[in-house]
């Protein structure tokens, strides 16, 4: 509840900033989505009166603006809000789902333990890394355990359709950095019971020609990236990874609201 409030007050604060940027440009705003696997755009912005940017200039106005360090700081500000503003909405839509999320999970581990969250949550991590070893050693059987039947077939269908083409998809530096729950459904058929993790991660990330050993794809710098994984109820207290969403994907994920 801490960082959602914190969150919000940093939105109040720079409201004033956001109006002045629309007043300031006419361009459309650009969100940055960095995505696993050398995904992601990031949009430029360019500035109106471009004379103003030539070194130059023309005018007086022109000089004062260059060598007006508080112009500068606050063109600074406006551009980071531009860019920016889009991800802080949707990182604020995941706290709140989160929230009520644990909240709802709270209710229903009062009746049913299986539904107890750090059990759930301990249960996703575990899995997480396993996953992510697993492909990277291309041999899914590690991991078989965590996943369900129909995940695990199509990872090895995808594993074995690149070892045909000589690929490996090589994932270094392997860190989850956040999690949170954001959507959870109890059916009263337990195997239809569901909660989607909001992943958040960090990585290298790059694909090599297992012959030449020659980098093919992706990048050998960390990057991070944002997924969203479904987790489906086997057994009395098992939760296994049944779904693996994309960042771009959130919309088809029905966020938790309040129970």
């Amino acid at each position: 509840m801490k960082k959602l409030i914190c969150v919000i007050t940093l939105l109040i604060l720079i409201s004033p900033v956001v109006v002045m940027a629309e007043q300031y440009s006419s361009e459309n705003e650009h969100v940055i989505y960095i995505l696993r696997a050398g995904g992601g755009s990031g949009g430029g912005s360019g500035g109106s009166g471009g004379s103003g940017s030539s070194s130059h200039g023309h005018g007086s106005n022109s000089g004062s603006y260059d060598n007006n360090p508080i112009s500068y700081i606050l063109n600074l500000i406006i551009f980071l809000v531009i860019t920016f503003i889009g991800s802080i909405i949707f990182y604020i839509k995941v706290l709140r789902s989160a929230i009520n999320s644990k909240r709802y999970l709270k209710l229903l581990s009062k009746k049913d333990i299986s539904w107890k969250y750090k059990n759930i949550e301990k249960q996703a991590i575990t899995t997480f890394y396993s996953v992510q070893d697993s492909w990277t050693n291309m041999n899914m059987e590690p991991s078989k355990e965590y996943m369900s039947k129909k995940l695990y077939d199509s990872f090895v269908i995808k594993l074995n359709f690149m070892e045909v083409n000589n690929k490996r998809n090589v994932l270094k530096m392997i860190n989850l950095i956040d999690i949170k729950p954001v959507s959870i459904y109890d059916d009263e058929d337990d195997e239809k019971d569901f909660v989607w993790f909001y992943i958040k991660g960090f990585m290298v990330d790059y694909t090599i020609n297992t012959e030449t050993k020659e980098k093919i794809d992706g990048t050998e710098f960390p990057t991070s990236f944002i997924e969203f994984w479904e987790f489906t109820r086997k057994g009395k207290d098992k939760w296994v990874l049944s779904k693996i969403k994309q960042k771009d994907e959130a919309d088809t994920i029905v966020f938790q609201q309040k129970d």
